[in-house]
């Protein structure tokens, strides 16, 4: 996929972050409503859901950034920065839903998910057979590390 197809990907996963978010499904994605599905695992559940969903934003974001002229470890690095303060600002667009509530706790374990999500980047870069590698990174993972990307 083109760095194009990445980014409009990426667009559509923050569309989508901030929509369960807002108003509009503030009903569904309320700590009641979920729990009536999870039932005494709702905590750990909503939290988790955390972890995945910036998980993913990271990726997503790294896939977006990482091209030929832009390095891998800067990728990776903004990476994780865009996606926590993509995390605090959905946060605080929380906090002026009425339903809904901004808790700072909450980007703690997003920046969880992201901070694995790049762990994971860096682990399959250096470290991770071809087929891994190929999965995570495309066809640049393919490319040899240079000497000054080394881990």
């Amino acid at each position: 996929m083109s760095l194009r197809g990445w980014r409009i990907l990426l667009i559509c996963w923050m569309a989508m972050i901030f929509l369960i978010s807002s108003h509009l499904l503030a009903n569904t994605a309320s700590f009641d409503s979920t729990g009536l599905l999870f039932g005494s695992i709702n905590y750990v559940a909503r939290k988790m859901a955390h972890v995945a969903e910036y998980a993913i934003l990271a990726y997503l974001w790294f896939r977006s950034l990482w091209s030929r002229r832009e390095g891998f470890r800067r990728a990776v690095f903004w990476s994780l920065v865009l996606s926590v303060l993509y995390a605090v600002t959905d946060e605080f667009h929380q906090s002026m839903v009425p339903e809904r509530l901004g808790v700072w706790t909450d980007v703690l374990f997003d920046a969880a998910g992201a901070l694995l999500a790049c762990a994971l980047l860096v682990y399959s870069r250096y470290h991770a057979a071809g087929g891994l590698r190929l999965i995570l990174l495309g066809p640049l993972g393919d490319t040899v590390p240079t000497e000054g990307e080394t881990a």
